[in-house]
């Protein structure tokens, strides 16, 4: 069965049948959402779509039709206050019922729980396992339509579940501030671990918030600021969305996180943060700064600066004669360079003592990756592993990446990030790109600093240019779909695009750009659905079992999943 249809069962207008005092409890329309688990026979996605019913008397029925669905809905209401729901539906080009949902329950507290399964025609074969409904009541007015015998205009029927449309911009907008679970550390509170990276009480990964907000070295590359930016604008959220907006101000007083920001459709619905942080306040990128380089390397590509198949030796003459060398820019961007693999919860590939010579003092990025440690490949059983063959995680293969960029671009790798992806989101605010002291773009873990509508910028315009039928739109698909298995690294997520992680086991049909710390950034990969989530943390990595729910709730609403 073809689920845009049940975006129709949206709306289901229940008739008026004889009232009871006793049952009267329940009269009024109901709002909320329906959810049902993934198809348990062709496995297709599961989905949340809106859900609004009205309710008058014991029993009633009606029926809801759309350009391509026909619906009849019933409902039966006992004495004890218990709902009985059943939905049957079918193709317009169909006469046979072909999907039943089956639906029960009450009203505890004044919220409509609903419980149940969706099944085949015959009523009997299951198709989704699970289904539920949870929906709050809203004013209602007998005699309006979904009466007996009227039907809801198609145009009366879209509003009623549309966005309320504002004029609201971020420039007005107020960020919702909670309570911290913990005050924020700064380094100085932390401990190094493998390869310098900060590291909080009991070993857990650490961003500290002097590096989450700080302003970068002096030498760092500030881009120009754009004051004729348009204003990102803003909507309340809808009574659907609005226990998943619940919902996330609640994790955030859960877990060391410091902004939680949900859009929708390139418009801001909600940010929550947990105090002190504005919207041009800049935050670290940390390692989502490697999605941000594969999408220059794109723009490159899509330029004819850069090719995928491309060895970096024949950009980068440091590299001629080693192992690092060989691998082409595609092997860079699936982290599968071949080359020495870091150590157990290393991940940067690069010691302290590396970092603090090639990136603060005499040496620089090229340098260092002509370093045997760096440019040279990793040993396997019984042979070098090769390119593209394997991978793993370390800073090296976006640095590579990098400095491809600032020997084709024609201009250094930070005026081409500025001006190829920074100008064509409309980012507003001085971004900071860190550098070494030559000017060479980093491109990994501590990459980029954007103000927070910026960052939100940049997000709206990835997925925009997603659905683009144009080199870089196809670039960017291709680079949130699974180039190469990535397993165990990265909580809940198995496989690997171009710098991007894949195959969400929690929040199915995305792609992400992942951070130290709990930085993210979440697209859905399907073609309609412009819902985005945005983290950025102290320390949630390891809570991402709370956190990636909602993120697949929210996409969820945005989804039209197939049969």
């Amino acid at each position: 069965m073809n689920h845009s249809k049940l975006t129709a069962a949206a709306l289901a207008w229940l008739a008026l049948a004889s009232p009871m005092a006793w049952a009267n409890a329940l009269d009024g329309r109901w709002v909320g959402a329906l959810t049902c688990s993934e198809n348990t026979a062709n496995r297709g996605p599961g989905f949340t779509l809106p859900l609004t019913l009205t309710l008058t008397g014991m029993s009633g029925t009606s029926d809801r039709s759309d350009e391509q669905t026909v619906e009849t809905y019933s409902y039966q209401r006992a004495p004890s206050g218990q709902l009985d729901l059943q939905s049957q539906g079918r193709r317009r080009s169909d006469t046979a019922t072909r999907w039943v949902t089956r639906l029960s329950g009450h009203a505890p507290n004044g919220t409509l729980e609903l419980k149940g399964q969706m099944f085949a025609a015959d009523g009997k074969s299951l198709v989704r396992e699970r289904c539920s409904a949870s929906l709050t009541r809203t004013p209602g007015t007998p005699g309006t339509p979904g009466t007996p015998g009227t039907t809801a205009p198609p145009a009366m029927a879209q509003a009623l579940q549309a966005p309320p449309r504002t004029d609201l911009t971020h420039k007005t907008f107020q960020i919702k501030e909670v309570a911290p679970k913990t005050p924020p550390k700064n380094q100085a509170a932390t401990t190094p671990g493998p390869g310098g990276a900060p590291l909080g009480d009991g070993g857990v990964l650490y961003l500290p918030e002097d590096f989450l907000l700080g302003s970068g070295q002096a030498w760092h590359y500030r881009t120009s600021p754009r004051p004729q930016a348009q204003p990102v604008p803003v909507r309340p959220a809808t009574p659907i969305e609005a226990p998943i907006v619940q919902r996330a101000e609640a994790l955030m007083q859960q877990i060391e996180s410091r902004v939680l920001v949900l859009l929708d459709a390139g418009e801001i619905v909600s940010i929550t943060t947990t105090g002190g942080i504005r919207l041009d306040s800049r935050l670290l990128s940390a390692s989502m700064a490697k999605t941000m380089t594969a999408l220059a390397a794109g723009k490159a590509i899509c330029a004819g600066r850069l090719s995928l198949g491309q060895r970096a030796d024949a950009v980068i003459p440091a590299l001629s004669g080693t192992d690092l060398g060989v691998a082409t820019l595609r092997d860079l961007l699936m982290m599968a360079s071949g080359t020495t693999e870091p150590g157990e919860r290393d991940y940067l590939g690069t010691t302290a003592e590396e970092t603090r010579f090639h990136f603060e003092g005499a040496g620089n990025l090229e340098r260092l990756l002509a370093t045997p440690s760096q440019s040279s490949a990793q040993r396997g059983l019984f042979s070098k592993i090769k390119p593209g063959e394997r991978f793993s995680y370390k800073s090296r293969d976006p640095y590579t990446a990098a400095m491809m960029l600032e020997k084709t671009a024609g201009m250094p790798a930070t005026r081409w990030v500025e001006e190829q992806l920074l100008a064509p989101a409309d980012a507003e605010h001085a971004a900071i790109l860190a550098t070494d002291r030559s000017g060479y773009f980093r491109g990994a873990n501590d990459g980029m600093r954007l103000a927070l509508i910026d960052w939100i910028r940049l997000a709206i315009h990835v997925d925009k240019e997603r659905k683009q039928d144009s080199c870089f739109g196809r670039f960017i698909r291709d680079m949130g779909s699974t180039q190469i298995r990535a397993p165990g690294l990265v909580n809940h997520m198995s496989g690997y695009g171009y710098f991007t992680f894949t195959e969400n086991a929690m929040t199915p049909q995305s792609f992400w750009a992942v951070g130290y710390g709990g930085q993210r950034i979440g697209w859905s990969t399907q073609p309609d659905n412009a819902r985005i989530f945005m983290m950025f943390s102290n320390s949630a990595d390891r809570h991402m079992d709370l956190v990636y729910p909602i993120a697949r709730d929210w996409m969820r609403l945005g989804s039209k999943p197939r049969n």
